[in-house]
């Protein structure tokens, strides 16, 4: 099982100071094994990150091995273009470690398609080079007509290649989205809170994620739903990545959200949801733990995880 972390920056009064403390613990994890390092996208508080693939372009000079990961993605805050730009820059600067998973279309108050549409046409750009889309919420480029095929198309006809610096005042009706991503398939993956986007997601082997905020019982639900519906539509289990999101209190108390006790109950419980959701890494959402708590998690929860 792959291990990884995410943290509440909404809890630091101020950025400077309580981004400083995560990258010094994204620095000190990365040496430990940690698999991945998650950062949501927030605008609330005041040390809220509302572009994580800045953040995380910055933590790929100073880890080696985790993968960055852009968490609660949204899809009214940015062009379509842009989110599938700044994935790529981040995974040419980490050298394949970017990842991306949105938000749930309730928490951005959008209509479920248009994130299916996002997701459709990130991960379309990422593959083909000239291209257009035409969905009822994503559409390019802006001019592609109405009589266009739906989703994705490509140019089917020759003609004289002229590169993009000659194109002069006109757009042309096909564009490339460039750079490209360093490795052929950036995970990408979707909070499954909303039953519309569940259905969706397991009949296109898009890859689920439950955030934290979820109840654990509610997850454990949600997982199984998305498997079976996954299953009938014939999807292969290899091609997901099914990521669960919690709290843990070390020596503290369980509740719907946060594992706590021991370690070996921590592990036990963790092993436990791995048996019934399928779920395949394991997101651990800091709060107020401590550093000390980061160190036993990692030697008394982490290796046995993995082993």
């Amino acid at each position: 099982m792959r291990v990884g972390l995410s943290w509440d920056l909404d809890r630091f009064d101020d950025a400077a100071g309580g981004w400083q403390g995560v990258i010094a613990e994204v620095v000190e994890a990365d040496r430990m094994g940690f698999h991945s390092f998650w950062i949501h996208e927030g605008r609330e508080g005041p040390a809220d990150c509302p572009e994580p693939s800045v953040f995380l372009t910055y933590l790929s000079t100073k880890t080696r091995s985790g993968q960055l990961r852009i968490a609660g993605r949204r899809v009214t805050r940015a062009l379509p273009a842009h989110i599938a730009e700044e994935v790529a820059v981040l995974d040419n600067f980490s050298r394949g470690r970017a990842g991306l998973a949105f938000a749930p279309a309730s928490r951005q108050g959008v209509p479920a398609g248009h994130v299916h549409e996002m997701i459709d046409f990130v991960t379309s750009s990422w593959a083909v080079d000239e291209m257009r889309y035409r969905g009822d919420y994503v559409r390019f480029p802006a001019h592609t007509p109405d009589d266009a095929p739906p989703g994705t198309s490509v140019p089917t006809s020759g003609g004289d290649y002229v590169p993009q610096w000659e194109w002069g005042p006109e757009t042309p009706d096909f564009l490339a989205i460039t750079p490209k991503p360093y490795v052929s398939h950036t995970p990408v993956h979707v909070e499954i809170d909303d039953d519309e986007t569940l259905e969706w997601a397991a009949k296109h082997g898009i890859s689920p994620m439950v955030g934290a905020d979820l109840p654990t019982s509610e997850a454990v639900l949600r997982l199984a739903r998305y498997h079976e519906i996954a299953d009938k539509a014939g999807r292969a289990r290899r091609e997901i990545e099914v990521v669960l999101e919690r709290r843990v209190a070390l020596d503290g108390a369980t509740d719907e959200r946060t594992l706590g006790g021991p370690p070996r109950d921590v592990l036990n419980a963790i092993v436990d949801l791995r048996r019934k959701t399928g779920v395949s890494h394991f997101v651990w959402r800091r709060g107020e733990a401590t550093p000390m708590d980061l160190y036993r998690f990692a030697s008394e929860v982490q290796l046995l995880l993995q082993a």
